[in-house]
């Protein structure tokens, strides 16, 4: 089975077994050891805001990012990555799209984090939830308004970065009932953030039971000591000249490497743990509409601490594709969960590569 669009009968089955997995440690690892940055304002090169992150997954299992379009009846144009899980017979259960940006400028990312609070009664599905955010938000401040006031159950919570194309940015905490703005810029500040698998506000430190909620969450909790802080020491080192390509680099660091993976998770910000590590990466720039994408690990680096648990990030990229909303112009997936273009994204790398080469010429 390839990843299709369900009907709708299927996508609730879909998603109540996506649900039982995501509730449940049997299956290993799903959590997501994230690491997020980004910058705005006097921080950055150009004044415009800028966010990026590392998408980390167990390698086999998922969840694996691709690059989908979504064009709605009603609402804005999106370019996201739904996060697709495998089971054993090769099934693909989607189960939301935690990275985008839409056609306005407005761009998210969200790292997992475990709150200990009960979900809301009248949750909404996360698939539906990120559809909703890309389709509907065009600001930080409506980000901040749609996390505060939609119901919130599992994969709706975490650490979310948000950035528009006015160069505001905002770092959130949600939980799901609890939501902390922890702090927020516009582009006249000097604004720089990092964020892992753990919450930091006063707040929403005693809702964070990362630590101890099972033994993948423990790992991501313990990482994140190491991931988060380096980004901020990279991004610190950077003020004032932070742009697309100084995050790419920041994205691509092995420092701590070398220490002893634990399982599913190493220490570095390009990831590369035992059985589990960064299966794609992402930066996001808002003011010319373009989301970065590469697969596998950033640094471009094929060969992980445990080669045979290395599955698909063994098709590493080893460089970055943007994608353009204004040129996105097909809905449907234009990656798949190998990392191949599909037909959509073939096609639309050829206009990309055409285009370019006329605007050369002229």
């Amino acid at each position: 089975m390839t990843p299709m669009t369900f009907s709708m009968a299927k996508k609730t089955m879909a998603w109540a077994f996506a649900s039982t997995i995501l509730a449940t440690a049997g299956f290993a690892g799903l959590a997501e050891a994230c690491t997020l940055m980004g910058a705005t304002g006097q921080a950055t090169k150009d004044g415009n805001a800028y966010i990026a992150s590392t998408s980390d997954n167990p390698y086999i299992e998922g969840p694996r990012n691709m690059v989908y379009l979504t064009i709605p009846k009603h609402g804005y144009k999106f370019v996201h990555t739904p996060l697709l899980i495998q089971d054993t017979p090769g099934h693909y259960f989607d189960v939301g799209s935690d990275r985008g940006m839409n056609e306005k400028g407005f761009a998210w990312t969200r790292a997992w984090v475990v709150p200990n609070e009960p979900e809301a009664p009248n949750k909404m599905p996360a698939v539906d939830w990120f559809r909703k955010l890309g389709s509907t938000v065009a600001t930080v401040d409506e980000a901040i308004a749609f996390v505060q006031t939609n119901p919130k159950g599992i994969g709706d919570q975490g650490n979310y970065i948000f950035a528009d194309a006015q160069g505001n940015m905002a770092v959130v905490e949600v939980g799901y009932q609890t939501v902390n703005v922890v702090d927020k810029w516009t582009k006249h500040d000097k604004g720089i953030a990092a964020r892992a698998n753990r919450w930091t506000s006063e707040k929403m430190k005693p809702l964070d039971i990362g630590d101890t909620a099972d033994e993948h969450d423990h790992e991501y909790y313990v990482s994140t000591s190491f991931r988060q802080p380096r980004a901020m020491q990279l991004l610190t080192g950077d003020e004032g000249r932070i742009d697309v390509a100084a995050l790419k680099k920041i994205l691509a660091d092995n420092d701590n490497r070398d220490k002893t993976p634990m399982g599913d998770t190493g220490f570095s910000i390009s990831n590369h743990g035992l059985t589990g590590g960064t299966v794609a990466a992402e930066v996001y720039d808002p003011a010319h509409r373009t989301f970065w994408f590469t697969y596998g690990w950033p640094d471009g680096d094929r060969k992980s601490s445990n080669p045979a648990y290395d599955g698909a990030n063994q098709n590493t990229w080893g460089t970055w594709m943007p994608f353009v909303l204004s040129q996105m112009t097909e809905e449907g997936f234009y990656t798949d969960w190998n990392g191949n273009l599909t037909p959509i994204g073939a096609r639309y790398l050829s206009r990309l590569i055409a285009e370019k080469r006329a605007a050369a010429q002229d």
